[in-house]
């Protein structure tokens, strides 16, 4: 089994290959583009492991984007009691969906 836990944007990313992920929006990138994950925590291959201190040196994995999405809505609620004041706000995150196609260290 192969897998590598990755950093992106302060979050942690438990990586397998041929699996998608949700990082958080990237500006700059177009569908079909490479990005490149180079804070790589932890490696595996079959038995052999690999554990950064606190990152791999010279580790990155390629990772393909696929599109770009929103989250889902989430409704902000703003009230003022006794005042008859009450604003609705919604918020959708943006999202930029990888697909990790190959972990090779």
């Amino acid at each position: 089994m192969k897998y590598a836990i990755a950093q992106t944007s302060g979050k942690q990313f438990l990586l397998t290959p041929g699996k998608w992920y949700d990082v958080d929006f990237i500006d700059n990138g177009n569908v079909g583009d490479f990005i490149y994950l180079n804070k790589i925590l932890f490696f595996r291959k079959n038995n052999k492991i690999q554990l950064g201190r606190p990152f791999l040196l010279n580790s990155k994995i390629p990772a393909k984007i696929i599109q770009q999405v929103k989250g889902p809505k989430i409704t902000v609620l703003k009230t003022k009691p006794k005042k008859n004041y009450t604003r609705t706000r919604g918020h959708r995150q943006l999202y930029t969906r990888v697909q990790i196609d190959t972990i090779n260290n």
